[in-house]
This record gives C-alpha cells, sequence and structure tokens, in this order.
C-alpha cells in the first residue's frame, strides 16, 4: 500500500468517528438555539485531538475532507432561522476542526492555496457576518452567531503563528480599504480588529520580534485619524492590542525579556515606549480613554526596557491607587495592579533587595485592604480579583502574604467580605496543584508553620460568630421558625457581630 492511500485510509477513519459526532452536534444545537455548541463533549473533544495527530502526517487530504463537508452539510434554499442555524452551526464545527488543525499542521504540509483559503474564510466571516445572519433580522442567532466569531477570531491566531505577515498585512489592508467612513464601513472595521485578538506574536527569534515590533507599531491605536467617531476606533484599537500582549506579560518567573535577540527588543522597547507615551499623553487630555488605555499602559510598561520599568513601577501605581478611588475605574485599576504587581513580582522581584521588595508589597496590600475596610469594593468579581492578589502574593513570599494579607483579613474586626475573601484566599493557597503537600501541612513545607495556630484561632473565631448569629438550633428548627429568624437577622452582618 503507498502513502497515499494509507493517508486516504487514516483520514476516512477518522472521518466515520467525527461525522456522526458532528450531525448530532448540529441538530442539538438545531434544537437548543446553540447551547450545546458550547459545553464540552468528551467523545468530540476526543474525534478533535485524533485529528490534531492526522495533521501532523496527513494534513491534505484531511483538510480537503473538512472542505467536502462543509460544503455538504451547508443548507441551501431558505433563508429563515432554521437555515441559518444550521449554517452557523456547521461554521462552529468546521472552525473548532480548523483550529486544531492549524496548531498541528506544520507549514509546509499543505499548499499555500489551501493556507490562503482558511485566511480567506476567517476574513470573509468577519467583514461580512452581518451580512450572511443580521443581529437585526435574527436576534435570537446572536448567541450562536458570537459563538462563531470567537472561533474564527481563535482561527485566525492559530494561522498567524505561521503566517504572522499574511495575517497582519491582510488586516491593515482591510482597514486602509475601509478609509471612507460609512456607517458599514466603520461596523466591518471594528468587527477585523475584534478578530485581531488572538493573534500570536513571535518573541523567541530575532526575525519573529522584529515582525512583532513592526506590527505594534503600526497598530498604534492613535495614528489612525477617523473623522467621526474616533473614541470608538481608538478604544477598539487598545481592546485589541491589550488582548494580543496580555499573554507576552503574563508568561510566569523570568520569562521576560526574550534571550539572544537583542537587537529586535531594541527596535520593540523603542515602539512600545513610543506608544505608551502618546497613550499617557491622551488619557491626561481627556478621563473617558482611561478605561481602555489604562490596561495598555500598563502591558506597555511591563513589557518595555527593564530600566523604564523600574523608573516608572512606583508612580503607575500610585496611578492606579489613584484609580482605585473612582468606582468608574475601580474593577480596571485592580486587574492593572494585580498584572503589574505579578510581573514585577515574577520578573524582577529576584533581582532586587529584599526589603525593597517589600516596601513595594506593602504598599500595595495596605492599600487594596484600605479601600476594602472603606466598603469600596463591593462587586464580585473584585472579590474575586482580591482573591487572586493574595494567590499570587503567596506565590512569590507565603510569610509575607500571611502577615499582611490573610491574617489582616481574618481579624475578628473586619467586615464579613473581608473574612470570606480571607478564607476563600487561605483556601486557594492551601489547596493549590503547584502544593507537595496540602492543607496546613503547607506552612510548615514553607518553613512558616508559626502561621498555623495563628489560622486555627482566627477560624475558630469566625465560627463562634457565625454560632453566634445563627445559633444551631437553626438546625433543627422547624421552616417558619427560621424563616422568622432570618427576617430578624436579614439586616445584620454575619462576622461583624461582638
Amino acid at each position: 500500500m503507498n502513502a497515499g492511500s494509507a493517508a486516504k485510509l487514516i483520514v476516512e477513519a477518522l472521518l466515520q468517528r467525527f461525522l456522526p459526532l458532528a450531525r448530532r452536534r448540529i441538530e442539538t444545537a438545531q434544537a437548543q438555539d446553540g447551547q450545546y455548541l458550547r459545553p464540552s463533549d468528551p467523545a468530540y473533544e476526543q474525534v478533535l485531538d485524533s485529528l490534531a495527530m492526522v495533521a501532523r502526517h496527513t494534513p491534505v487530504p484531511l483538510l480537503e475532507a473538512l472542505l467536502r463537508w462543509r460544503e455538504s452539510e451547508s443548507p441551501k434554499g431558505a433563508n429563515d432561522a432554521s437555515t441559518y442555524q444550521r449554517k452557523l452551526a456547521v461554521e462552529c464545527i468546521f472552525c473548532s476542526a480548523c483550529i486544531r488543525f492549524v496548531e498541528c499542521c506544520p507549514q509546509e504540509g499543505i499548499t499555500e492555496k489551501l493556507w490562503s483559503g482558511l485566511e480567506n474564510f476567517v476574513f470573509d466571516w468577519l467583514i461580512n457576518a452581518d451580512r450572511v445572519v443580521s443581529q437585526v433580522d435574527y436576534p435570537s442567532l446572536v448567541d450562536l452567531r458570537g459563538l462563531l466569531l470567537d472561533l474564527v477570531a481563535q482561527l485566525l491566531g492559530a494561522l498567524s503563528r505561521i503566517r504572522f505577515s499574511s495575517v497582519t498585512e491582510r488586516f491593515f489592508t482591510e482597514l486602509n480599504t475601509r478609509r471612507i467612513d460609512t456607517s458599514v464601513a466603520r461596523s466591518e472595521t471594528l468587527s477585523i480588529i475584534n478578530g485581531m485578538r488572538y493573534l500570536k506574536l513571535g518573541v523567541k527569534t530575532e526575525g519573529g520580534l522584529n515582525a512583532s515590533a513592526s506590527f505594534v507599531a503600526k497598530a498604534n491605536p492613535l495614528n489612525c485619524t477617523p473623522h467621526k467617531r474616533k473614541s470608538e476606533l481608538y478604544h477598539a484599537l487598545c481592546n485589541m492590542l491589550s488582548s494580543i500582549l496580555a499573554p507576552l506579560a503574563e508568561g510566569g518567573k523570568s520569562h521576560w525579556p526574550p534571550l539572544g535577540v537583542d537587537s529586535a527588543l531594541a527596535l520593540w522597547y523603542e515602539a512600545v515606549a513610543r506608544i505608551r507615551g502618546k497613550l499617557m499623553h491622551w488619557m491626561e487630555k481627556q478621563n473617558k480613554h482611561i478605561a481602555v488605555g489604562f490596561p495598555l499602559v500598563t502591558l506597555l510598561l511591563c513589557l518595555g526596557d527593564p530600566q523604564t520599568f523600574n523608573i516608572n513601577f512606583g508612580p503607575h501605581m500610585e496611578l492606579l491607587y489613584k484609580h482605585l478611588k473612582d468606582k468608574n475605574h475601580r474593577s480596571m485599576a485592580l486587574d492593572c495592579l494585580h498584572r503589574v504587581v505579578k510581573f514585577y513580582l515574577n520578573v524582577y522581584a529576584d533581582y532586587q533587595p529584599k526589603n525593597h521588595v517589600w516596601d513595594y508589597l506593602y504598599s500595595v496590600t495596605s492599600q487594596l485592604l484600605t479601600v476594602l475596610k472603606k466598603g469600596l469594593l463591593t462587586q464580585d468579581v473584585q472579590h474575586d480579583k482580591l482573591v487572586e492578589f493574595c494567590v499570587t502574593l503567596a506565590e512569590s513570599n507565603l510569610d509575607f502574604t500571611m502577615n499582611h494579607m490573610i491574617l489582616e483579613l481574618l481579624k475578628p474586626d473586619s467586615s464579613s467580605e473581608a473574612k470570606v475573601i480571607g478564607l476563600r484566599a487561605l483556601l486557594a493557597i492551601v489547596m493549590s496543584p503547584s502544593n507537595q503537600q496540602f492543607g496546613l501541612e503547607v506552612f510548615h513545607v514553607h518553613g512558616v508553620g508559626h502561621y498555623v495556630p495563628k489560622v486555627k484561632s482566627a477560624i475558630e473565631s469566625i465560627l463562634r460568630l457565625c454560632n453566634k448569629a445563627y445559633s444551631q438550633a437553626l438546625l433543627t428548627s422547624p421552616k417558619s421558625s427560621i424563616d422568622a429568624v432570618m427576617k430578624e437577622k436579614s439586616q445584620a452582618s454575619l462576622f461583624s457581630m461582638a
């Protein structure tokens, strides 16, 4: 048997598993308004894993088979909601399969024509989604259409790993052709910009980093000069760049800057510094830009020149403390504080004096505890971010975190919200998958076992307050009695009773 015949048999065997699962997902999506496409289906995921494996070795017959399947399953004829729903479901499945295919297929594995076809598929949907399935005409399909466009953006991101120049050139070309700012052109422009949010920047080679620096410089949000509704376009580009840069800032311990690419790094630092400077001036002129501009400025600071970072780290945090006091920017400031502190701990803290690091950490923790104590952090998402903060600090310095965050949150005179945040953070720390031990034994492993009695005492105190507030009697009382007590206690704080 020759290689071509073997490849054909492998693809046919895979399709025998793929086709019924895909058909079931399409039919269920039609029955449940697309909801079935969101949850994970283990059998389908297993087929996608197999598809990825085949893509490494016999990519051409596999992609051609997927294209034939898409063509055969796409509905023809009637223009009604049911038809469009099926079309979107087929495209979602095709797109999810292509993402796995592209992630594993070698660049030389398929022809330029096939690569271009996938690229055209992506941009066609980004540009024409509203023409194909209008949000106004088919409001019931908004979620399914949104899912497809997210998958399309993910596919564009996967393509950018091996076709970065082609994808980015196409992006700028499409924007340039829409300089005449009609309502249709603006809608298409925003869709294209949003579709770039998963773009993958290469930073490990000179060529990759040079190309990435060139893209970032050209994508400077303030480079474009629309005649109307400037902020809308500027904000979209800021969000796009923030999404693209975020993975570089979240690479883990000692991941930045990349090694062995010094000449390209100089161009990169120059590009991010220029954008950061312009954005700072832009935000100073009008506060309405802070919510989208500051996250990008934070990322640009992190990924910029080390000397610039160390000079501006303190002042940048002071600005974020200021934004913490503004209800309109509070959540943004929390996110940015967490990002910049985590980056500092991962990249710079190990090379600075211990007391210097502690000063920074004490500054940020005292600010967080103060705004929490003042009752300024009222949203669940803000509480979640504080838990993340505690975990991040603990990964770097468990001793500091226990002394200056966890035990402060668990104090008897803390608010109920603070106690809950402290308990959640404590649980996340002691049950972290990265630990060799679980539970309070973690403290002994890290040489801070003296916190165990303090933690136990704090928990016992909280349990006593809970017992005093609601009493064990509630567990055995009739429902009518419980309802009466709960109504009486409804205005009281669970943990704040003396």
